[in-house]
């Protein structure tokens, strides 16, 4: 008996991490792919800002608990207050340079040699943690003026449109004027926390 509860001590704490780290694994590739064919959608021209497509995402994301809420009229670019453990946000971006400043008065393009938001969509949970920590997009949180679809008003004369964090995220720079898209999904894991180690997270990146 006594070394069986020695050995425990340490079997236990294993069998615990194994079972964890292949449950973190599982959902890995299920996120992993949520946010594929969340991006491919996107890149498409489909309107997130509308209830049905952020349905069929949470419809995508399974057992990985994406949650739109009830549905609404219209648009709605920033429904991210609901309950549930996921959390998507979707940015348009592009590279302002010397083309993208003529379509404005000499002087007026605040913007010039930055990356800008042309839209900015997330539903979901922007409130949930991994490991103790409220997530942040790695693109950035910024205050924007958008229309009812998330599409970003005076882009290239607003400071607030510009996406600084963006520029250390990609190996090179984008041309003049070209829009790439980026999809980002968080998914928390509170049932595989115990205790005093809160569940942490997976976090997945996709480009467009």
């Amino acid at each position: 008996m006594i070394e069986f509860a020695v050995l425990a001590a340490f079997l236990v704490p294993t069998f615990l991490w194994t079972f964890v780290t292949a449950m973190d694994l599982i959902r890995m590739i299920e996120a992993i792919q949520v946010c594929r064919d969340v991006g491919s959608i996107y890149m498409r021209g489909t309107d997130y800002s509308l209830y049905i497509p952020q349905q069929i995402a949470s419809t995508l994301a399974g057992g990985l608990g994406l949650q739109v809420g009830s549905s609404f009229p219209g648009n709605d670019p920033s429904n991210d207050a609901n309950g549930g453990n996921g959390w998507v946000v979707l940015s348009e971006l592009m590279y302002v340079g010397a083309n993208a400043c003529s379509a404005v008065p000499a002087g007026d393009c605040t913007n010039e040699g930055q990356y800008v938001y042309l839209q900015r969509i997330d539903f979901g949970n922007s409130g949930i943690q991994f490991s103790g920590t409220t997530v942040q997009s790695a693109v950035g949180s910024p205050i924007l003026t958008m229309n009812s679809s998330g599409m970003v008003q005076n882009y290239l004369t607003d400071p607030n449109a510009a996406a600084p964090n963006f520029a250390n995220l990609v190996q090179a720079q984008l041309a003049d004027q070209q829009i790439v898209y980026v999809v980002e999904t968080f998914f928390a894991s509170p049932d595989l926390g115990f205790s005093a180690l809160p569940g942490g997270g997976i976090y997945s990146r996709n480009f467009f």
